[in-house]
Parts: C-alpha cells; sequence; structure tokens
C-alpha cells in the first residue's frame, strides 16, 4: 500500500469509535519503514478530551505499534479513550 492510498483513511478504535483521518506518515528513511501515522483528530474527539487547539487542526501522531489492521479504515488495537491517554501522556499531540 502506497503513503497516499492511506492519507484520508477514517481511523477508528477498537470499539469503533471515530478518532479522525489519516493525514500524513511518519517515514524513517534510514530503515525504509513507517513509524507512525499522522492523524487529524475530528473536533468532537479533541475537544472531548480537551485536546483542542485554538483555531489549529489538532495531528496526533499515531505509532504502527497501536495499529490493529489497515483496510477501508484503519483500526486501532487500543479504544479512543485508551489510546487517547496514552498519546497524551507521551507527547505525541502537536498543534498544526
Amino acid at each position: 500500500m502506497l503513503t497516499a492510498e492511506i492519507a484520508g483513511k477514517e481511523v477508528i478504535g477498537s470499539e469503533g469509535d471515530t478518532i479522525g483521518k489519516v493525514t500524513d506518515t511518519q517515514f524513517d528513511e534510514k530503515n525504509w519503514r513507517v513509524l507512525a501515522l499522522e492523524v487529524h483528530l475530528e473536533k468532537e474527539v479533541a475537544e472531548e478530551h480537551q485536546l483542542r487547539h485554538r483555531l489549529k487542526k489538532t495531528l496526533l501522531f499515531v505509532s504502527v505499534e497501536h495499529i490493529q489492521a489497515v483496510g477501508d479504515k484503519v483500526v486501532l488495537k487500543e479504544s479512543k479513550e485508551d489510546l487517547l491517554k496514552l498519546i497524551a501522556s507521551s507527547g505525541a499531540l502537536e498543534p498544526a
């Protein structure tokens, strides 16, 4: 699968909750592998978890370790709540 094919895919948690959409990938050129997906959080998700940045998109970097499957959608191993708690504590959020 090409990186361009992943961009725009909906990202859902293990319980089927929508988290956001893939906007880009973080790629390790030295080792030729994808490290993480950049996900634009849905406005409601960012606000619900108090992660929304005023007047900016809320981007989340999701390590490939958290990805269960990629098909029509990107399915994560964790629920939305578990993933966002883990990500918030690791500092993987970034305003755009």
